[in-house]
């Protein structure tokens, strides 16, 4: 007599094949996602730094100014970038990664603030001439090195910096990683985060290689940089 059904050993071989085969095509398929959720973010930051040089152009080269303040400090809408500049970035979509899991989108930043977030991505504050000696770089073609100097960053999720619409990198140098960590994200996507340049483009990178400091050779107020991208004098 023909047989027409498995046995019970087979059926468990096949629950064994089936389950062996998602085991191995879950971490793949997630870090597939993780990976396509990076490109979105990069697409995004692209589109922000092209807003960025049409801002530059219809406003006789300057840069937008700052208004979402951090912590209780206070807030000047107005100023903010994300008003300023919405005819250049038109469309609000842009301005989310999707790898961006902050609970502050839907609930307040606690403290003197109490906003909601409305940004993944946030500015340089190098870049609004409020830092001494920056105030002659406030016009996109007088930056020195535009492919390496920075302006936007991916803004921490928790914090105080959750609902700002730019960053101090110039407050960093005595412990850069944790002091940048509570402004900015920096391993968003597999250990790095992305990052938008003056000249336009967008690029990966670790917090490493954006700012780092020869300790061996430096000493207050002489720092010798290993990398330093945000600072426009510098920008490398």
């Amino acid at each position: 007599m023909k047989r027409s059904a498995f046995t019970l050993i087979e059926l468990l071989v096949v629950i064994a094949i089936i389950a062996l085969l998602i085991s191995i095509l879950l971490p793949a398929l997630a870090k597939s996602n993780r990976i396509a959720k990076a490109t979105a973010c990069m697409s995004n930051m692209r589109v922000m730094a092209q807003a960025l040089q049409m801002y530059a152009d219809n406003n006789e080269g300057r840069f937008p100014t700052v208004g979402f303040a951090h912590g209780g400090a206070g807030v000047v809408e107005e100023l903010a970038w994300y008003n300023t500049m919405v005819r250049e970035y038109s469309d609000t979509r842009v301005l989310r990664c999707p790898s961006d899991q902050s609970p502050h989108w839907t609930m307040p930043v606690p403290g003197g603030a109490n906003r909601l977030r409305l940004l993944s991505y946030a500015s340089n504050y190098y870049m609004t001439g409020e830092i001494n000696d920056t105030q002659d770089l406030l016009v996109m073609t007088r930056i020195p090195r535009p492919s390496t100097t920075d302006y936007w960053v991916e803004l921490a999720e928790q914090g105080e910096f959750a609902a700002a619409d730019h960053v101090h990198p110039e407050t960093w140098f005595s412990d850069p990683k944790r002091l940048a960590s509570q402004e900015m994200e920096l391993e968003r996507h597999d250990g790095h985060a992305n990052y938008a340049m003056v000249d336009g483009h967008a690029e990966p990178r670790k917090f490493e290689q954006t700012y780092d400091i020869d300790l061996a050779n430096s000493s207050l107020p002489n720092i010798a940089w290993t990398h330093n991208i945000y600072d426009p004098r510098l920008g490398w």
